[in-house]
């Protein structure tokens, strides 16, 4: 479900920079203050097939810990927004949006990845109990709530990734 242009667009992303204390910027300053237990992992040593692996990787793991009829939303910041459920992959595509204030009639909804190329992508439980954050300049992932953490734990060093 697409969110752009809706109220929970903004209620959202109203609650990532409350409750996550995100503050987005070039600066070495912590981009978030997370209350609950979290984890830090950078990104910046993968090769090409790890690159690619943390994506299936990453789309199984949110499928085990979502609980059933649970939704996630994928945020791609200052971009569009949407809530999907992680157990069906239809609704993880890009597609075509309808929108008659843009030139050409509409515009390309681009599901994030999660692999932080450049924008800050987040892949967040509707309830906000657990969720991953990316970071394009750190290059890191942020990794919260105990069932995320534990999953991303036991395959971070096969993904190239480093604890911070």
């Amino acid at each position: 479900m697409l969110l752009d242009d809706t109220p929970k667009y903004d209620e959202v992303w109203g609650r990532v920079y409350n409750e996550l204390g995100f503050t987005p910027g070039m600066r070495e300053s912590v981009p978030f203050t997370i209350a609950q237990p979290h984890c830090v992992f950078s990104i910046a040593d993968m090769s090409v097939e790890q690159l690619d692996k943390m994506e299936s990787v990453s789309r199984e793991i949110f499928a085990r810990v979502t609980p059933a009829g649970g939704r996630v939303y994928a945020l791609d910041w200052q971009h569009s927004a949407s809530l999907y459920d992680p157990r069906n992959p239809d609704e993880q595509k890009d597609f075509w949006v309808e929108d008659t204030r843009y030139w050409g009639g509409g515009y390309n909804f681009y599901f994030p990845s999660f692999y932080p190329d450049g924008d800050y992508y987040f892949f967040i439980a509707e309830d906000f109990s657990f969720g991953f954050l990316g970071h394009p300049w750190r290059r890191e992932v942020w990794i919260f709530g105990e069932e995320l953490i534990s999953e991303y734990e036991a395959v971070y060093k096969e993904l190239g990734w480093t604890e911070k």
